[in-house]
C-alpha cells in the first residue's frame, strides 16, 4: 500500500499518530507495525516520532484493519480463561488496568501462540503500551482508551516510568550495586534472533541493578533499566557474568535450574509513574513464585 499525497491536516503529525487518524486503527497497533518495520517513508524505515510531510511516500507492509473491524474479529476465549485473565489484574481505575502477567504467557500474537494478552483485548477499547517477553512475569499496563495510550507509550519513551524487576541471577554476586551501560543489537544467528552487545552499532542500553541476598550459589537482584531493550536484562545479567536462572537462550543449559524453579526466573515487580494525570502512581505485583521457594 503506498500513500503519495498526505492531506493537509494530517501534515506535521507524528508517524504512529498519522497512522491512527489516516486508517482508523488503535494507537498500540500502529506503533506494533512500525516497531516490526513494516513502514516505510521515502524508501527508509523511520521512528515513530517522525513527522510527516505533505511531499512524503509512505509505503505500508501490512494489511491493515480499522477499528470497527477489529470489533468484529473477537477471538474466540472460554469463560474460565476469561476469568483468569479478570484474576491477574492488580489495579485499575478509569483509564488503565494493570496485570500480573504469568510466566508462559505471550504478550502479542505471533508464531506458534495460540492465545495472548491482546487477544483478551479484541472488540474493547483497551490498548497495550508496552510488553513483557512470554517467559517473563509481572505488571503489564493496559490503556483504556486512546488518550491513556498515548500518555504511556511518551512516558515509556521519556523515561518517566520507573520499572523495577526481580531476578535470581547465577553464581554469588559480589558488587552491592552498580549500573551497565552495553549498547545492543538484535542479529540473526542462522534461522534465530539473538540480541547482542555491539559497542559500534548497538541501540543505547542501561541498567542499574543493587543486590538483595546471596545463596549458595546464586543471588536475588533488584534490576532497573532506564532503557527498553529486547531482552535488555537478560543479556546485561549475561555480561556481568551472573545470567538469569533458567535463561538458556543466554545462559546455556548450566543455568537450567528445575530444583529452584522450572521458570524464567524474571519478574515485573513494580512501576513508579510521578505525573500520572496529576497524581503519583505506584503498582506492585506480589512476589514471583521462584522468591517463595528460595526463602525471600
Amino acid at each position: 500500500m503506498l500513500i503519495s499525497k498526505i492531506k493537509k491536516e494530517l501534515v506535521g503529525l507524528r508517524l504512529d499518530k498519522f497512522l491512527c487518524r489516516e486508517f482508523d486503527i488503535s494507537f498500540g497497533l500502529s506503533q506494533k507495525i512500525i516497531r516490526e518495520k513494516k513502514v516505510k517513508v521515502n524508501a527508509a524505515r523511520v521512528d515513530p516520532s517522525y513527522k510527516v510531510a505533505e511531499e512524503d511516500q509512505i509505503e505500508i507492509f501490512s494489511n491493515l484493519k480499522s477499528r470497527q473491524q477489529s470489533k468484529k474479529i473477537v477471538p474466540r476465549i472460554s469463560e474460565n480463561k476469561r476469568q483468569d485473565f479478570l484474576s491477574w489484574i492488580i489495579f485499575e481505575d478509569e483509564n488503565l488496568i494493570a496485570i500480573n502477567k504469568p510466566s508462559g504467557m505471550a504478550t502479542q500474537g505471533g508464531s506458534g501462540v495460540k492465545i495472548s494478552v491482546d487477544d483478551f483485548l479484541k472488540g474493547k477499547t483497551w490498548q497495550l503500551t508496552h510488553r513483557l517477553d512470554k517467559d517473563t512475569s509481572g505488571i503489564l499496563l493496559i490503556a483504556k482508551n486512546s488518550k491513556t495510550a498515548e500518555f504511556l507509550t511518551e512516558a515509556f519513551r521519556n523515561k518517566t516510568i520507573k520499572k523495577t524487576y526481580l531476578a535470581l541471577v547465577d553464581g554469588v554476586f559480589k558488587k552491592k550495586e552498580g549500573v551497565v551501560k552495553i549498547p545492543l543489537l538484535k542479529k540473526m544467528l542462522g534461522k534465530n534472533e539473538k540480541v547482542m552487545p555491539d559497542l559500534l552499532q548497538g541501540k543505547e542500553a542501561i541498567t542499574e541493578f543493587s543486590l538483595l541476598k546471596s545463596f549458595a550459589d546464586y543471588s536475588l537482584l533488584e534490576l532497573r533499566p532506564l532503557t527498553g531493550r529486547t531482552h535488555q536484562l537478560r543479556v546485561h545479567c549475561k555480561e556481568l557474568g551472573h545470567p538469569i536462572l533458567n535463561d538458556v537462550k543466554y545462559g546455556g543449559t548450566a543455568v537450567f535450574r528445575k530444583d529452584i524453579c522450572k521458570r524464567l526466573c524474571l519478574h515485573a515487580y513494580k512501576i513508579e509513574l510521578n505525573n500520572y494525570f496529576g497524581k503519583i502512581l505506584k503498582i506492585e505485583a506480589g512476589l514471583p513464585e521462584f522468591c517463595k521457594k528460595s526463602d525471600i
